[in-house]
């Protein structure tokens, strides 16, 4: 199971939005919630700031809710609440469940490497889904047959958006692997030949409402990972505080005086 939270920021409160969310990171810290997310900034698209908590099952879902009602921890989500909601224009949340059958290398998937993350929304126009189903195993036959550098994770949203909503997630160590895409569709249409490849694109038409793609950065300090994740690179997910400018503490003690 995968919760999807997100944030539409107001115009300019970014940087304000990522302390309060800080707020929360604390929190969840300081109890040694059992649960974890992962905070992104949205590169495209609207100013969205988005969070992915993974669940075993929904049964784990409902056990989390009640670990988060209990004190201390409630009255601080509270607190940080009220700070991150006047900074918010809009909030939106979806549940969603992993497809394994339309997922590839998942078990390769590194997210303490992850540093960017592509997030393609694909909606598919009613009694379409068999025919998206038949093309989206077949792309990920044909990735499996160019052996291509790799990770693509699929969820079929439940709640909180329309009907035949799919997202698949794409994750990156770093922005050069965009440089590969040409490549890569490339090798994409010959594994799957050149005819087969063309036909399935030009059937897309009839078959998605809508189709977007996003990218997005991991913010570390907008995330609540396992110390394990973090061991992966804990300069990059515990990121020491910035150092004070030279004499800042002298010109604060002519200030006071």
């Amino acid at each position: 199971m995968l919760q999807i939270l997100r944030e539409g920021i107001k115009q300019g409160k970014g940087p304000a939005h990522e302390k309060t969310e800080m707020e929360y990171v604390t929190a969840f810290r300081k109890a040694k919630f059992p649960g974890h997310y992962l905070g992104l900034d949205s590169l495209s698209g609207p100013g969205d700031a988005w969070f992915l908590s993974p669940y075993p099952s929904f049964a784990a879902i409902e056990q989390y809710h009640h670990e988060q009602d209990k004190e201390p921890l409630k009255s601080a989500v509270e607190a940080a609440d009220s700070h991150d909601g006047a900074l918010r224009e809009s909030a939106r949340t979806m549940w969603a469940i992993y497809r394994p059958d339309m997922s590839y290398k998942a078990e390769k998937l590194n997210i303490g490497k992850t540093r960017m993350i592509s997030i393609g929304t694909y909606r598919v126009k009613l009694g379409h889904d068999g025919n998206f189903m038949s093309g989206a195993k077949a792309i990920v036959d044909a990735y499996e047959k160019a052996n291509i550098n790799a990770t693509l994770l699929c969820y079929q949203v439940t709640e909180g958006a329309p009907f035949s909503t799919y997202l698949f997630f794409s994750t990156m160590e770093s922005l050069k692997t965009m440089d590969e895409m040409p490549a890569r569709q490339k090798a994409l249409s010959e594994a799957m030949g050149a005819d087969n490849y063309q036909q399935l694109m030009k059937g897309s038409g009839d078959t998605f409402v809508s189709v977007e793609n996003n990218l997005f950065a991991v913010n570390p300090r907008m995330s609540y990972v396992s110390k394990a994740t973090e061991d992966t690179d804990p300069d990059f997910w515990r990121p020491k505080p910035a150092a004070k400018p030279a004499g800042a503490e002298k010109s604060k003690e002519k200030k006071g005086q």
